[in-house]
């Protein structure tokens, strides 16, 4: 494995097949599972979707597959269902290299984030139903604390620091990456990589 991405590995949780949820959730809580996915190029990037603007909830956002675990289903063989569902990568092309510590959305979802390694050869096919675009942002970018932009937000009682990640591609197209998406990149750099800067 990469040095990069074995250091990520070493700094996550380890995949689980069940009780990947961490604590007790709250009353009508419900569960989802993301996966950040990564793919080495000539670098390590990280593959992002683009919600469609029809989409009744988070239109336009951008965000990682993933979504709701279904009755009897572990959260990693959800994240692996989403993940296919939403942008055609079969099970077999991914390694579950660790995940996330578990946290609430504001959504009134308890999310289950997990960091997998996705095979180059892998073909991607995008439902467009649920998936605008697929595009990649470099990883080296996005574990580059100067392009954290902080912004402070106020909910559940309680003022909260979150970090907006802008990046503009070669070819023009201008990218905002907020909200559960950033904040899980955030939290990958920060675990891994924070106490290097």
């Amino acid at each position: 494995m990469p040095e990069t991405i074995d250091k990520i590995s070493r700094a996550l949780l380890p995949v689980a097949i069940k009780g990947d949820d961490d604590r007790i959730r709250r009353d009508g809580q419900r569960r989802a599972a993301v996966l950040m996915p990564l793919v080495q190029r000539d670098k390590w990037q990280v593959i992002l979707t683009q919600r469609p603007e029809t989409m009744p909830s988070h239109p336009g956002q951008i965000s990682f597959p993933g979504g709701k675990i279904e009755a009897g289903e572990s959260a990693r063989d959800a994240v692996l269902r989403e993940t296919h569902e939403e942008i055609g990568l079969q099970s077999e092309h991914i390694d579950l290299i660790g995940r996330l510590p578990s946290f609430d959305a504001v959504s009134n979802y308890r999310v289950t984030p997990y960091v997998g390694v996705v095979d180059p050869i892998a073909q991607i096919i995008p439902d467009p139903g649920e998936v605008a675009d697929v595009f990649e942002i470099p990883l080296s970018f996005l574990m580059n604390p100067d392009n954290h932009v902080p912004r402070d937000v106020f909910f559940d009682g309680r003022e909260h620091r979150l970090y907006d990640m802008p990046y503009d591609e070669p070819d023009g197209v201008h990218r905002n990456l907020w909200g559960m998406t950033a904040m899980m990149i955030y939290r990958v750099y920060q675990r891994t990589f924070s106490h290097e800067t």
